[in-house]
């Protein structure tokens, strides 16, 4: 890439309260599934881990790519800094409170009463459990859950590592990629996802790969690289641009499989052969339709005020209803769920003003163009929670 100046320019993307709204669905789809199990409303909620998946590839890729139209470069060391200051204050804090519950309270079975297992759980050793939060800093608790049946109190942790574990090698790969022509830069993109949807079948085995499948990070690799391939396509369409034949049809019958898998898919063996790859090709669907029609029915409906609000703490809200639909597991759901929803909420309007608010403010310094030795101004600047 290279480092000479460019004239400024406004990048594509822009932000999108609908996008806000769409993180809220996909939290309340998997915060319902953890708090009332497969015999629920939402058998098939952990669909909601997968449209996270779908829009963080989009999302990261059509920002760097913007960041290098706008700039003329992208400045990896900066793109890390704000990865960081976003994601591992949060997570940090959430795990020394757990920890020192878990120093206070490993004998007690409602440390570890997992959600959709049993009612009471075991009592926690101390060393192992410390050990997983270990791998949970290091992001790597996915493969231990992949290789060893294993319910972790913080096993929804496991997507997280999924997540960053693509962060840290997807910007090389894309901007290896841009020395492609931009007609070509997709192709790549679209062959490793097409790798990744046909693992699950070489890996499922009848149900004794179940874990593989579902934790690996090459097998859901699938739903990130299709939002990434979404985002390579948007960015080149809008620079040229084109429009998209049958956008909306498209959007809505991505809309339709997302909630036809959350309303009917428990533990089949769907869920783990196919359905990444169908939810990640809905929200390749989705996220760019949503963007490019703000004012339109599907986008309006994802614009309440409360959702978008929910959108926007969605992470805390993730890395805290775990914990609180693991300890009122044992109670009754007329009572664990409110209880357990209330708590939760608590612990996210704590962690967005005394942790992640904060952070965010001080990310603005690593923005693309903007020094670090930058003032007051920088410091007021919010950054969207990407």
């Amino acid at each position: 890439m290279t480092d000479a100046p460019v004239t400024p320019r406004r990048g594509l993307l822009g932000h999108s309260p609908a996008l806000d709204g769409l993180r809220g669905v996909a939290v309340l789809l998997v915060l319902v599934f953890h708090f009332t199990g497969v015999n629920g409303p939402l058998p098939g909620g952990w669909a909601g881990v997968d449209v996270f998946f779908g829009l963080s590839g989009f999302l990261i890729t059509a920002l760097l790519l913007d960041e290098r139209r706008v700039h003329g470069r992208v400045a990896l060391g900066r793109f890390y800094a704000r990865r960081a200051l976003r994601l591992m204050p949060a997570l940090l804090a959430m795990l020394i409170v757990w920890c020192l519950l878990l120093l206070a309270f490993h004998d007690s079975p409602w440390l570890a009463a997992t959600p959709n297992g049993d009612k009471r759980g075991d009592p926690v050793a101390v060393l192992p459990a410390l050990g997983h939060v270990a791998l949970v800093m290091t992001y790597g608790i996915n493969w231990l859950h992949a290789f060893e049946h294993s319910y972790a109190p913080l096993g929804h942790l496991w997507s997280l590592a999924v997540e960053e574990q693509f962060y840290l090698v997807w910007p090389g790969l894309l901007l290896a990629l841009l020395v492609l022509p931009p007609a070509r830069r997709v192709w790549p993109v679209i062959a490793l996802a097409g790798v990744s949807a046909a693992l699950p079948w070489l890996l499922f085995n009848g149900g004794d790969g179940q874990n593989r499948t579902y934790f690996g990070t090459d097998t859901r690799a699938v739903g990130l690289l299709l939002g990434a391939a979404a985002a390579l396509i948007w960015h080149r369409r809008r620079e040229l641009g084109r429009a998209t034949r049958l956008a909306g049809a498209r959007a809505w019958a991505g809309v339709a499989v997302v909630a036809g898998i959350a309303v009917s898919m428990d533990n089949m063996p769907a869920k783990f052969v196919v359905a990444p790859t169908l939810l990640g090709l809905s929200v390749a669907q989705i996220v760019p339709y949503l963007v490019d029609q703000p004012g339109g029915l599907m986008a309006r409906l994802l614009r309440p005020r409360w959702l978008v609000w929910v959108g926007c703490r969605s992470y805390a809200l993730y890395l805290w209803h775990y914990l609180w639909a693991t300890w009122t597991h044992p109670l009754p759901l007329a009572v664990g769920f409110p209880l357990g929803v209330l708590g939760a909420l608590a612990c996210t309007v704590l962690s967005w003003r005394l942790v992640e608010a904060p952070c965010l403010r001080y990310a603005a310094r690593f923005r693309p163009g903007i020094p670090r030795n930058a003032g007051h101004a920088a410091r007021q600047t919010a950054v969207a929670p990407a």
